[in-house]
Parts: C-alpha cells; sequence; structure tokens
C-alpha cells in the first residue's frame, strides 16, 4: 500500500508539474512555480483517492464502468495546476489593462 501511494504520489506529482509547464507555454506565461504545480498535482489526486473512499457511489460508478480510479485521479492532479495557470493569466491581463504603459502603479 505505501509502495501504491508513493509511485501514485510521483507520478500525480510529474503530471501536475508538466501540465503546469504546458499551460503557462501555451498561455505565453513565464514559467514559475513548477513546485507549486507538482504540490497542486499530488493535491488532486488525493482529494480525488478521498473522495472516491468517502463517497461510496462514486466509487460504485466508476467500478460498475470498469474504470480504474487512479486514470480520473491523474486527470484532476493535471487540472488543479491548469486552474492556477489560468487565473495567472487572467490577473496577468487585468494588469496589462488596467496599466497599458507598463508602469509599475504605486501601492
Amino acid at each position: 500500500m505505501i509502495f501504491f501511494f508513493l509511485v501514485f504520489g510521483l507520478l500525480a506529482m510529474a503530471s501536475g508539474a508538466l501540465a503546469g509547464v504546458l499551460a503557462s507555454f501555451f498561455l505565453r506565461l513565464p514559467i514559475r512555480g513548477v513546485w507549486k504545480d507538482a504540490v497542486l498535482g499530488l493535491l488532486g489526486f488525493l482529494v480525488f483517492f478521498v473522495a472516491t473512499n468517502l463517497f461510496s457511489w462514486l466509487e460504485s460508478l466508476l467500478i460498475l464502468n470498469l474504470i480504474d480510479p487512479v486514470n480520473p485521479g491523474l486527470v484532476v492532479a493535471a487540472l488543479f495546476p491548469i486552474v492556477r495557470q489560468v487565473l495567472r493569466f487572467r490577473n496577468v491581463r487585468s494588469n496589462c489593462a488596467t496599466n497599458p504603459q507598463g508602469v509599475k502603479a504605486d501601492s
């Protein structure tokens, strides 16, 4: 069981980091916080794993459709960093729209 958690935890961190880097590349953002993306990937996987164990209807739905719960967990692990990058993109674009000269405003 410990081996399962280690392997899939590392896999979730890798998918989170990769998803974050690819999202920042496609959104033309500087690549920052790869470790944050990896931790968010691990968090997403753990949230999905705990949700499937807490909610029996979700687990039975996955098992009835012959879907291994690890695969959707890795998808959720990739979604958390993508959401982070989209929020970064939104913040950068809103700052550019409010200050078009690129001069930093005094805070």
